[in-house]
């Protein structure tokens, strides 16, 4: 079992042919907003969402094969999927997402990009921590109000080094454990991003709290 996984770009994976249908069917689903409220800017699609979208099934049983295969692990579970188009924002660059962080709620996921993506287009930045700091710890401890406090943030003197951005071409996909430090790019006026998002659980990865944990947070 290769558990040690952290990230990784995985090049032909996909049809390249296939990528302009894919935008053709994004575009479609994300205009129609029936998986998305009008203030966001992606798509949810549960599992029995996208039994309606053969192109999805298809590419999802290729994901989660892929997936098995570079981390070892045969227990993973599929829980959505986002189409998520992303603007040129004036949002500070000191401000979540666009600082190296962790996710409270850990996945494994896998991003495919839908068109060529250079810096321009803001994209994912991904790193490793130094091999002194316990991510899972740190992650296991983040309280509800995590993010007002920016208590999942990674500083960067715990950071191996800057982190990379992952740039690519289109049907390029990149696979990687959410306990990794991660962060958005930037983009740039004129530029956006589409990708598609499948997400990944496994068992002991987000376990439903007790009884006895609501118990003991009534009494924090």
């Amino acid at each position: 079992m290769k558990n040690n996984f952290t990230f990784i770009k995985e090049v032909g994976l996909l049809n390249n042919d296939l990528a302009e249908k894919h935008l053709i069917k994004f575009d479609k689903i994300y205009q129609e907003k029936i998986y998305r409220n009008i203030d966001t800017n992606f798509c949810e699609l549960k599992k029995s969402d996208i039994l309606k979208y053969p192109l999805y099934l298809s590419l999802l049983d290729i994901i989660q094969k892929k997936f098995e295969l570079i981390t070892g692990f045969n227990d993973l579970s599929f829980e959505k999927l986002w189409l998520v188009n992303s603007l040129p924002n004036d949002s500070s660059k000191v401000n979540l997402p666009y600082v190296p962080h962790i996710d409270k709620r850990r996945y494994l996921k896998a991003l495919i990009y839908l068109h060529d993506v250079s810096l321009k287009h803001g994209p994912i930045h991904l790193g490793k921590v130094k091999s002194t700091i316990d991510i899972e710890q740190k992650r296991k401890k983040l309280p509800k109000d995590y993010k007002e406090k920016k208590l999942n943030t990674i500083d960067v003197e715990h950071l191996e080094k800057n982190l990379t951005p992952i740039l690519g071409n289109a049907m390029d996909v990149v696979f990687f454990d959410t306990n990794v430090p991660h962060k958005a790019g930037i983009i740039e006026d004129g530029y956006c991003r589409k990708v598609l998002r499948f997400d990944f659980e496994r068992p002991f990865f987000n376990p439903k709290p007790t009884i006895f944990d609501h118990f003991i947070n009534k009494l924090k």
